[in-house]
C-alpha cells in the first residue's frame, strides 16, 4: 500500500505526511552510521591494512567526499526532472551494499573503492528529500519537516560511535569463544551488520512513498511547475539574483570542515590522549554526540519558526553567524582539555554546529525555484564535501604526523583546524546575512 506524499499546498502538514518523514530521517540516519563507523574503526584499520593517519585522512576525507560531490551534481540534474522517490530508494540500496562489501577489503585500495561506492550512493538523498520536502509543505511546515530529516546525522553518527564501538567490542571478546567469527576480523564484521538495514529501507521507499507534484512556494502559484531550467539559469539565479548564496555557500564549507574534521578525529583523539578503548569512548561519546545534535536541531526550529515569512531568510542565516561564532572558542576546549571537561566542550561544539547544520536547507528551498533547487543544494554538497569533508579530516591527520613528538598532537591539529574553519564560518554567514535583503524570495 502506497503512502500518499502529495498532498496539497494547503492541507500538507508534518503529521499528514510523518510516515515519509520519519522513513526519510531513517535512510538519513543510516546514511551517516555508514558513513561514521570508520571514525570507531580507525585503530584496527591501522593494524589490520597497515595504513598511516594521512591515509585515514584521505579515506575518511578526500576519497569520500571528492566521490560524494561529484556524484551530487551528476546526480542533481535527476532530482530536478526525474521521480525522486525511486532515486532514493535505488541510492540507499546501493550504499548499503557498498558498506557491507568494505568487509571484503583486503588492501587500502580495495577499502578506498568501496568506499567510495557508499559516497556516490549517498550523494542523492540530501538533495532528493529537500526538494521532496519543498513540493510536500507550505512554508510554514516547511522548517519543522526539514529539522526532522536533519536530525539524521546525529542519531546516525551516534548510533555509530555508540553501537559501533560496543559492537567492535563484543565481537573482539567473543573472538575466542564463537570460532565462526573468527573467519572474519571484528572490524568486517561491523560493515557487514551496519549495511544490511539499508536494504530493507530501500524496499520500503520503492514500495511505500509517491513522489508529489512538483510546485513553486509561491502563495500565487498553485499550478505544477513544467521544465527544467538550464544549468546556466540555476548559476545567474544563485549568483546575480541571490546575491547571498556565495558568502552562504563558503560560509556552510567552512562549517562543514569543522564539523567533519570532528566527529571524524575526535574519539581517535580521545583514545590517544588518554589511553582509552574504542568501546569506552564510543558509549561515552556516542549519546553526547546524539543528544547534543538532536538539542540543537530542535532548538533551531523554534528560533526560526515565529518569523514572518520576509523575515525567514534573514533569521536563519543570523542564528547560524551567532553559533559559529560560539563555536571559535568551543571547538578548541574540546581538543585540549582534559577528559571530563573535554566532553562536555564537545558536547556544546556538537549543539553549536547542529544549529547551523539544521537550518541550512531553508534559504535554498525558499529562495531558489522548484526546478532549480535539486542543483542549487548539490552544488550546496559539492562544496561542504570536496573543500570541507576532503581538506578538514585530511589536514588534521596531516597536523597530527607534523606536530609528531609532540603531546597530544592530533587533539592540537584538530584544534588549529577548528578554529579557522568557525572564524571563517562567522564571517561569511555575517556577509550572506546582509545580503540577503536583496534576495529574490519564491517563497
Amino acid at each position: 500500500m502506497n503512502i500518499r506524499s502529495g498532498a496539497s499546498q494547503e492541507g500538507t502538514t508534518v503529521g499528514a505526511c510523518a510516515y515519509p518523514v520519519g522513513l526519510f530521517l531513517a535512510c538519513f540516519a543510516f546514511s551517516y552510521l555508514d558513513r561514521q563507523i570508520m571514525s570507531i574503526l580507525v585503530e584496527p584499520l591501522k593494524a589490520t591494512l597497515h595504513i598511516s593517519d594521512i591515509q585515514i585522512g584521505i579515506l575518511q576525507g578526500f576519497s569520500f567526499t571528492l566521490c560524494y560531490a561529484t556524484a551530487g551534481v551528476i546526480i542533481s540534474r535527476m532530482v530536478d526532472s526525474a521521480n525522486r522517490v525511486r532515486l532514493i530508494a535505488v541510492c540507499v540500496a546501493i550504499w548499503a551494499c557498498s558498506t557491507m562489501l568494505c568487509a571484503t577489503a583486503g588492501s587500502y585500495t580495495e577499502l578506498l573503492i568501496w568506499r567510495g561506492g557508499t559516497a556516490i550512493a549517498e550523494a542523492a538523498l540530501s538533495p532528493a528529500v529537500l526538494s521532496l520536502f519543498a513540493d510536500m509543505f507550505i512554508a510554514s511546515r516547511l522548517t519543522r519537516a526539514t529539522g526532522i530529516f536533519m536530525l539524521g546525522p546525529y542519531i546516525g553518527s551516534g548510533l555509530a560511535l555508540t553501537g559501533g564501538g560496543m559492537l567492535l567490542g563484543w565481537l573482539t571478546r567473543e573472538m575466542g569463544h564463537m570460532p565462526g567469527l573468527a573467519a572474519l576480523h571484528p572490524w568486517q564484521w561491523v560493515f557487514l551488520i551496519v549495511g544490511l538495514p539499508g536494504i530493507l529501507l530501500s524496499i520500503l521507499v520503492f514500495f511505500t512513498v509517491s513522489e508529489p507534484a512538483r510546485r513553486n512556494h509561491q502563495a500565487s502559484q498553485t499550478s505544477v511547475e513544467k521544465g527544467t531550467p538550464a544549468f546556466r539559469d540555476v548559476l545567474n539565479e544563485l549568483l546575480v539574483k541571490n546575491r547571498f548564496c556565495l558568502p552562504f555557500y563558503f560560509a556552510y564549507t567552512c562549517l562543514i570542515m569543522l564539523f567533519y574534521s570532528l566527529t571524524a578525529w575526535f574519539p581517535t583523539v580521545m583514545m590517544r590522549h588518554f589511553t582509552l578503548t574504542a568501546g569506552y569512548v564510543g558509549q561515552i561519546t556516542g549519546p553526547v554526540y546524539m543528544c547534543a545534535g538532536v538539542v540543537g536541531v530542535l532548538l533551531a526550529g523554534k528560533l526560526v519558526r515565529a518569523a514572518l515569512p520576509a523575515n525567514l531568510l534573514r533569521d536563519s542565516l543570523k542564528v547560524s553567524a551567532c553559533a559559529c561564532g560560539l563555536l571559535i572558542i568551543f571547538s578548541v576546549l574540546a581538543s585540549c582539555m582534559p577528559f571530563s571537561a573535554a566532553i562536555i566542550f564537545y558536547a556544546i561544539t556538537l549543539f553549536c554546529a547542529s544549529i547551523t547544520m539544521a537550518l541550512a536547507p531553508i534559504p535554498l528551498q525558499i529562495a531558489i525555484p522548484n526546478r532549480m533547487r535539486g542543483r542549487a543544494i548539490s552544488l550546496l554538497v559539492f562544496m561542504t564535501n570536496l573543500l570541507g569533508g576532503g581538506i578538514g579530516p585530511f589536514l588534521v591527520g596531516y597536523l597530527s604526523q607534523k606536530f609528531h613528538g609532540i603531546d597530544n598532537a592530533l587533539g592540537l591539529g584538530l584544534a588549529i583546524v577548528s578554529v579557522s574553519a568557525a572564524t571563517a564560518a562567522t564571517l561569511f554567514y555575517t556577509l550572506a546575512m546582509k545580503r540577503s535583503a536583496t534576495a529574490v524570495s519564491h517563497d
